[in-house]
């Protein structure tokens, strides 16, 4: 790891701010304060060399709110739809997790097991895992392996009713992985979300978003809106 450099952190932080301001770096004229800055900790480099610093430290600061997506279906295998399947995704995105893992569900089933075994084991390597489910007691049997290993880095909620209307649950179905992918669908945790409904989502490359999801999630357990399990 590299020592800290209190210099160089001063100037990341002038190039982020005129990269903000100007939104564009072409002949550097935008950024004189980081030009200046620049050529008094690199004094040998020529004016070409620092504009180029600069343009690699925009383009590398730009990256962190580039965005991918693409459609996820749940349909029958004779449909040519040319998409990938939901469980495909799901699968992918738990297993190849290597940070966190956050789900929100309406239905989880005997189906969906495989999956929660390796939550499990994900857990217990230190990962953190974040599970929201609309009724915990009625789930429970299904994930109680997820509850015995409830702790630090397991954590499940349960949605909490607000009101007396008995049809107002926790209906949305993500999964967010390393603060950075995002999963939104329709389907749920179980066989037909998987393979038997017609089912469609969005898969969101997009550190932004995945952090504006976890940020709503944390204001409704401020709210109350979702109890923790102990």
């Amino acid at each position: 790891m590299w020592d800290r450099n209190l210099a160089i952190d001063l100037i990341a932080e002038i190039i982020v701010d005129e990269y903000e301001k100007e939104n564009l770096l072409k002949s550097g004229d935008g950024f004189q304060q980081s030009y200046t800055e620049l050529r008094k900790q690199f004094p040998s480099c020529d004016e070409r060399e620092i504009i180029n610093i600069m343009h690699l430290a925009c383009k590398l600061y730009s990256y962190r709110f580039s965005e991918k997506s693409e459609l996820v279906v749940t349909a029958p295998n004779s449909f040519d739809l040319r998409t990938r399947k939901t469980k495909t995704v799901i699968e992918e995105l738990i297993k190849n997790a290597e940070k966190s893992i956050t789900l929100t569900g309406y239905s989880i089933s005997d189906y969906f097991s495989e999956m929660l075994d390796i939550l499990v084991k994900k857990g217990t390597q230190g990962l953190y895992i974040n599970l929201y489910i609309n009724d915990l007691d009625k789930h429970r049997e299904r994930i109680d392996k997820l509850l015995l290993y409830s702790g630090r880095f397991i954590k499940v909620y349960s949605y909490n009713r607000q009101n007396e209307d008995k049809m107002a649950a926790l209906h949305a179905k993500i999964i967010v992985v390393d603060d950075k992918k995002a999963f939104i669908s329709s389907a749920n945790l179980s066989y037909h979300g998987m393979k038997g409904n017609i089912e469609m989502g969005i898969l969101i490359e997009s550190i932004e978003k995945s952090k504006k999801i976890q940020e709503t999630l944390k204001i409704l357990r401020s709210h109350k809106i979702f109890e923790k399990y102990t």
